[in-house]
């Protein structure tokens, strides 16, 4: 019994490890984790729009800085051997002073997104209004969920 209760608990722990990225990814967080079930999950977070240099790209254009940030998460998610294809679920995280998110700003992020995710969107998306976020000058983080 205390070996099936073992192999359970194991099976259901879930093991977080900051994979390496490379060394000119300045920003965001990439999170292999093992789940003890068949697949694999990673979690990309507070990706934003820096480049190589750590320099923001695009200042007040939130389509530049939205195609720096996808290119930001297909590097990261390339360190570890997925693509854009694997991802199952994107957060929008945009700068703006109500809760609400701007219809045009959701047009213009999903459109950005669309180009990135040439296979289809992933099926969770979602895009949420906050009114600040890492430095003034940056409008938009993005996260992802992939799965292989």
């Amino acid at each position: 019994m205390k070996h099936c209760l073992a192999i359970l608990f194991c099976a259901l722990t879930a093991t977080f490890v900051q994979a390496q990225t490379e060394p000119k990814q300045p920003t965001g967080y990439l999170y292999k984790v093992e789940t003890g079930v068949s697949g694999r999950q990673v979690y990309v977070s507070n990706q934003r729009p820096f480049n190589a240099n750590g320099e923001l790209v695009g200042p007040g254009d939130l389509t530049t800085q939205t195609q720096q940030v996808f290119e930001n998460i297909k590097t990261a998610l390339g360190t570890v051997g997925l693509t854009l294809r694997d991802v199952k679920q994107v957060t929008y995280h945009v700068k703006g002073t109500t809760t609400q998110v701007n219809s045009a700003v959701s047009q213009q992020v999903n459109s950005v997104g669309a180009t990135f995710f040439t296979q289809g969107a992933p099926s969770i998306a979602e895009i949420k209004s906050i009114p600040k976020i890492a430095r003034d000058e940056v409008l938009v983080e993005v996260e992802v969920i992939a799965e292989k």
